[in-house]
């Protein structure tokens, strides 16, 4: 295959990874105006972007993975995308709480197929040792994502309604799809390797039996509740405590995650493929670093006396917290027999999301509930600081990971 349909490959699977972040982050920077129009508390935000999401996408990655491993990778990410995308844009309709969540269960249903098999297909155009740039690129769509969601949503808002926001944000999707189903094809499989050969539970089972997955598992799940927290929350907190409007908190924000986060994205696949190569458990050590070295500042931006202080403290985390996910995900495969990669990377995120997505929102949400009678408008700092709680678990997690990749990834080739 050539260099160029190698970059292009990327490309679209980089803009369907964008769209996925766009479609999953909208409803957060629109947050106050959806309390406001339909009466929500914070735990209801919590719910709906912890709970309600993360139960059916967690729930759905795994056999989605397997059919796309059973019949087409290519299939699922395009069917994938064209359900969530369908579902952003109906959430703009919703008329009361149920409804809204009903939507966002779509989403979550769509977005499900989505990584899993995408990392799939990389795992399949790329050999072992230059997978972690790809996998970089792929995931710039994370800080990307979350940039154009937060911008995006927070002009229309200002200027529109939150329900316009959701309808335009929506459908770029449907269009990317029909270009996306057109220009993938399927690539072969490596000799040897059939096709999910193994069912579902003797994939678990086998890969559970490896103390660096377990252990990755973990580490994933307590780094999501902090991560998912501060995504679902921060924009609130900036509008509450320093009184930024939904513009001025979407834009701040959307450049410094874009910014810190593509950064940090692209130096974890960067360094986590030059250090991996010397040593495979530099591809744990990095993230476990990278969480620790976030946890000051992360404690900083909450309790800065200004808005840019919190927000410039905010970019240092961005920036170390992400650099988990190349190297991260390459340590995975190299575990996992090739014609499993896409479960594996499903098992993966379903410990992410039923863990990570669902309790981290949920229970700052629910803090902040508690602790306004205390503190007012300023109960968000306060419930935030469950965020570097996780840091250190994850860390601890991710380091103990370490001990263990060098021989299980040589047992996992032979």
């Amino acid at each position: 295959m050539t260099r160029a349909r190698l970059w292009w490959i990327m490309t679209l699977l980089l803009l369907v990874n964008i769209l996925n972040f766009v479609d999953r982050q909208i409803p957060f920077i629109l947050a106050e105006s959806i309390k406001r129009d339909l009466d929500l508390s914070d735990t209801h935000i919590g719910i709906l972007g912890g709970v309600a999401f993360a139960v059916v996408y967690s729930t759905l990655g795994i056999p989605l993975a397997r059919l796309g491993e059973r019949t087409g990778r290519v299939w699922v990410l395009t069917g994938s995308l064209v359900v969530w995308s369908a579902l952003t844009a109906l959430g703009g309709l919703a008329q009361n709480f149920t409804q809204l969540v009903a939507t966002r269960l779509g989403v979550a249903a769509g977005e499900a197929g989505s990584t899993p098999a995408a990392h799939s297909l990389i795992s399949s155009y790329f050999p072992p040792g230059r997978r972690g740039i790809p996998l970089a690129i792929f995931s710039l769509g994370v800080p990307l994502g979350t940039m154009l969601g937060l911008i995006a949503g927070g002009w229309i808002v200002e200027h529109w309604t939150w329900r316009q926001a959701m309808i335009a944000v929506g459908v770029p999707g449907l269009i990317l799809a029909i270009v996306t189903a057109i220009s993938l094809h399927e690539p072969p499989r490596p000799v040897g390797a059939s096709r999910a050969e193994e069912s579902m539970f003797n994939t678990l089972k086998m890969l559970w039996k490896k103390k660096s997955f377990r252990h990755m598992a973990f580490g994933i799940s307590a780094y999501s509740m902090g991560a998912n927290a501060t995504i679902v929350f921060t924009p609130a907190f900036l509008m509450r405590t320093y009184e930024l409007s939904s513009a001025n908190a979407g834009l701040t924000l959307g450049i410094l995650y874009g910014v810190a986060g593509v950064g940090g994205t692209l130096a974890g696949g960067v360094l986590g493929d030059w250090l991996g190569k010397r040593d495979q458990r530099w591809r744990l050590w990095l993230p476990a670093l990278g969480l620790l070295i976030a946890m000051p500042m992360t404690f900083g931006a909450w309790f800065a006396p200004t808005a840019g202080l919190s927000l410039l403290l905010l970019a240092g985390p961005k920036f170390a917290n992400l650099l988990y996910i190349g190297p991260i995900f390459v340590a995975l495969h190299s575990i996992a027999p090739a014609q499993s990669r896409a479960t594996a990377s499903a098992f993966l995120i379903f410990f992410n999301s039923l863990i990570g997505v669902s309790l981290g929102p949920l229970i700052t949400g629910m803090l902040s509930d508690w602790l306004t009678p205390t503190f007012g408008q300023f109960s968000l700092r306060y419930a935030l600081c469950f965020v570097l709680i996780t840091q250190v678990w994850a860390a601890w997690h991710f380091w103990i990971a370490a001990r263990s990749i060098r021989a299980e990834a040589t047992s996992a080739a032979e």
